[in-house]
């Protein structure tokens, strides 16, 4: 018997609202730091730039996320007539319009108004496919087709394999099981892997190896592991997540976040990644059982709802934000902290209104034309299948 889910889960929302934030705090940071957008060259204070440059973790965040919704999402429309047909339509209609439309804005226009090269016609054909993460020479130039377009890619690619994930993974312990051997082998294989690189760029090579699916995988497993514990079998822990003590919740999520606060101090390494996404699962099992004002509130749950468009559009205000204080002389009036400030503060500002205005002109329509399309195909099955009947009849 599954425990009830929740109608509205905020928390959710507001993970993700947290994710783009963080990307977009990361993306500010190597605008001072690497791209000069103070004019000159600048190093912020060590301890922020760290845990700022972190903030690239935030793709984890969502990938967490996502592994928990699509669980959710596909256990409730379990035995749905083409259901999964169903899953890629309603996938394809909530990443592809929106993506598109950032194709067009990031590689065509300058292409067309100002004469800028394009990307190879394999590059730019591996990135509108969503499979530029399956070769490292398509993933080489995936950010001059869409900015951030790998990490897409790459929750499309988790799409492609989810059916068999969710036909296999059936309860905690599988889960458990599957997180712990990818873990292993991931944790191992990887340096061995990085350490014999079978193409001359070993830097390219390197970023593969992070970036690919298998590598990625145990932080899907950490939001499934999650799932499983909210809403799977009752249990211990199920319960306590639920209805537990206030006080030992209050603990862990202090201690998730503690490990949030340590490892960029603290550990250099890649693979540091799997710590960043168990301890997002934690955080998102104990909002599931105290939603925190502070961090669970309509502000931020809006980011969240948007936070697809924001992640597409937030490199063009980062943009947008420094020619804003361009204007303002900031670049020779304030330091490299303060920039890095102001920079955040201005295009986050931005990213927020612009993405407000695609998710509803773009991301809502394209999602309603999904439905749509689903419910034609629905009509049709229910057609002939009312034909075959009045034919045996």
């Amino acid at each position: 018997m599954q425990a009830k889910p929740r109608l509205q889960l905020d928390f959710i929302d507001a993970l993700r609202g947290l994710a783009i934030i963080a990307v977009l705090v990361s993306h500010a940071q190597r605008n001072v730091e690497i791209y000069q957008a103070m004019g000159h060259p600048a190093t912020m204070s060590p301890w922020l730039s760290r845990y700022a440059e972190q903030g690239a973790r935030g793709v984890q965040l969502f990938f967490v996320v996502s592994a928990l919704t699509l669980f959710l999402s596909a256990g409730k429309r379990l035995g749905e007539s083409g259901e999964w047909l169903n899953f890629y339509i309603r996938r394809l209609f909530r990443i592809a319009p929106m993506f598109y439309v950032a194709f067009g804005v990031y590689c065509l226009a300058p292409f067309i108004l100002k004469g800028h090269e394009l990307p190879t016609p394999g590059t730019i054909l591996s990135t509108l496919t969503f499979t530029n993460g399956w070769s490292p020479a398509w993933l080489l130039g995936a950010n001059d087709v869409v900015p951030g377009g790998w990490s897409i890619g790459m929750e499309m690619s988790f799409y492609i394999v989810f059916p068999l994930v969710f036909l296999l993974v059936k309860d905690l312990p599988r889960a458990w099981v599957a997180l712990l051997l990818f873990l292993l082998l991931d944790v191992f294989l990887g340096p061995v892997l990085v350490a014999n690189p079978p193409i001359a760029d070993a830097d390219l090579w390197e970023r593969f190896v992070f970036v690919w699916l298998p590598n990625q995988l145990p932080i899907f497993l950490f939001g499934i592991c999650a799932y499983f514990v909210l809403f799977g079998e009752s249990g211990v822990l199920t319960r306590f997540f639920h209805a537990g003590d206030r006080r030992m919740n209050a603990a862990l999520f202090v201690a998730a976040c503690a490990v949030l606060l340590t490892v960029p101090q603290v550990i250099q390494d890649s693979r540091a990644v799997y710590l960043y996404g168990g301890a997002f699962a934690l955080i998102a099992l104990c909002l599931n059982r105290q939603p925190y004002r502070w961090l669970v509130n309509p502000l931020v749950c809006h980011v969240g709802k948007i936070s697809f468009s924001g992640y597409l559009v937030h490199f063009f205000m980062l943009q947008v934000a420094r020619k804003v204080l361009d204007k303002v002389h900031a670049g020779s009036r304030l330091g490299p902290d303060a920039y890095f400030i102001a920079t955040v503060v201005v295009a986050l500002a931005g990213t927020v209104i612009l993405a407000t205005l695609t998710y509803r002109l773009v991301e809502v329509p394209g999602q309603a034309l999904g439905k749509r399309l689903i419910q034609s195909l629905a009509s049709r099955r229910e057609a002939g299948r009312q034909q075959l009947e009045n034919e045996a009849g």
